[in-house]
């Protein structure tokens, strides 16, 4: 992506972010949670695929605390009143969960199209940089370093784009196709 020029670190010593000169001279923040450290590598996970994980896990979560709920009820180890202050107490964090990942979704779907445009821009550069060179337009220097320049950013855009679309539809998944809220009881 870049080389790292500055590191960022709260008041006790801990990393926070750094930022990342990338390509063209861009200036990219990273939080601490995005960054996996090896000893020869850094790798950087998207903001948008930790904030799907933790969604899915999450939504997941509530709709088993709300099936176990069900099943405490059903077999008669609940109050009816502890029952219904809790479920609807498990119901509105699911809600909000439900909306904060439809947020997400139309995000990911924003940055997918972005990303499948920028796509499409590069490998029409790369074909017509193909073509000049066959039909002789351009020599093999610079056919190569147009290629040189075009293939490292198709690349990584590239996986971006499957990974973005594998994470979209898992997290579409585990969306409920409709919400329904029921009214307060009195």
């Amino acid at each position: 992506m870049g080389r790292i020029i500055g590191i960022e670190r709260n008041a006790f010593g801990e990393l926070e972010g750094v930022q990342v000169e990338a390509a063209g001279g861009l200036i990219v923040t990273a939080k601490a949670r995005q960054l996996g450290l090896t000893p020869k590598l850094i790798t950087l996970t998207p903001d948008w695929k930790l904030e799907a994980v933790d969604i899915i896990s999450e939504l997941s979560l509530l709709r088993k605390r709300i099936g176990a709920l069900e099943s405490l009820k059903d077999t008669k180890e609940i109050e009816g009143e502890i029952y219904t202050e809790l479920l609807d107490s498990q119901k509105a964090g699911y809600y909000d969960k439900v909306k904060t990942a439809e947020a997400l979704s139309a995000s990911m779907k924003h940055r997918l199209s972005e990303i499948v445009s920028q796509i499409s821009s590069l490998t029409r550069y790369l074909v017509n940089a193909k073509l000049d060179h066959k039909s002789g337009e351009l020599d093999e220097e610079s056919f190569k370093l147009a290629q040189g320049s075009i293939e490292p950013t198709l690349h990584p855009l590239i996986a971006e784009r499957n990974d973005l679309a594998g994470s979209l539809k898992t997290l579409e998944e585990v969306l409920p196709s409709r919400v329904t809220i029921s009214q307060n009881r009195p």
